[in-house]
Order: structure tokens, then C-alpha cells, then sequence
């Protein structure tokens, strides 16, 4: 009987938990968590700026808002290149207009006053990813053109240098 309220209580533990208590046993952290957000409005770097417009690029930056965009590329022994202009987001796309560019035959001619572009833009925690825009019918693969990191993620990571250090 005694062997049978010793086997009751052992379970009743383990079904508690109890038995991780009492024996210091943890669980691992997940291998992966949610992310906590996927806003894609805030403080971007880019990621490899060799693969883009802005190749040859040191760092290149974008401030996103809901109304307003700005990016600001800084090259070794040039001077920095600023774009900043109207976003606004619908229909899984966003549209990035320029209204200032500071030398419109920099970045290959890419930003040009009034004329807009449209990527998809998706986030999810500390990334942002932009691609062309789908054309026509059917299940096109998106191909990212560029992907950004959150600016405070990458400095704290060492991947990117803080602005005031520059």
C-alpha cells in the first residue's frame, strides 16, 4: 500500500510540474520565437548595399514613416547621397515617391523627383524585405531586392556603426 501512495504522489508532482522543481530540470529557450512585431515603419539598414543602387555605399539608411521616407547613403570619399520624399502603403504595396533628391544621376539615376517606386515591403521582427511588385496573373515568386535591418538591432550587433560615430 505504502509502494502505491508513493507511486499516487510521484505522479501527482510530475503532472504538476513539481518534478521539474524538484530535480532543477529546465527547459531548453525555443529555437525560434515570434517576432514582435511587423510593422514596417522605423530605422532601417541596408543590409548588403553592394547588391542594390547603392553599391559601393558604407552605409545606407532609411527613415520610413506612414507619410514620409528618407534615405541617406554614405560612400568612402563622396559625398553623402540623401532621397527623401511621400510613402504611403496599400494593397500590400508600398509607394515611395521622391520630392528631394541630392544628385539625381547618383545611384544609377534610380530616384528621380516625382517619379514613384513600388515594392512589396514586408517585416517581421528586426528584418525588412523589399521586392518588385508582381506583374500580371498568377503566383509569381517574390525575389527580395533588398533586405533591412532594424537600425538599433544592427548597431547593437556591430553589423552597422551608430550614426554619431561616423
Amino acid at each position: 500500500m505504502r509502494k502505491v501512495a508513493v507511486l499516487i504522489a510521484l505522479v501527482a508532482i510530475a503532472g504538476c510540474g513539481g518534478l521539474k522543481k524538484t530535480f532543477g530540470i529546465k527547459d531548453a529557450p525555443p529555437a525560434h520565437s515570434e517576432p514582435k512585431t511587423t510593422s514596417i515603419y522605423g530605422d532601417w539598414i541596408l543590409a548588403n548595399p553592394d547588391s542594390t543602387a547603392f553599391a559601393g555605399a558604407r552605409t545606407v539608411e532609411l527613415a520610413l514613416h506612414p507619410s514620409s521616407f528618407t534615405i541617406t547613403a554614405m560612400y568612402p570619399g563622396r559625398p553623402t547621397f540623401t532621397v527623401s520624399g511621400g510613402a504611403a502603403e496599400g494593397e500590400g504595396l508600398l509607394t515611395l515617391t521622391p520630392s528631394t533628391v541630392s544628385d539625381p544621376t547618383a545611384v544609377g539615376g534610380a530616384f528621380v523627383a516625382g517619379r514613384p517606386i513600388v515594392v512589396v515591403a514586408s517585416a517581421a521582427g528586426s528584418s525588412l524585405v523589399f521586392a518588385p511588385p508582381p506583374h500580371g496573373q498568377g503566383t509569381a515568386a517574390i525575389v527580395p531586392s533588398s533586405i533591412w535591418h532594424k537600425k538599433s538591432m544592427a548597431e547593437a550587433a556591430g553589423v552597422a556603426v551608430p550614426a554619431k560615430t561616423q
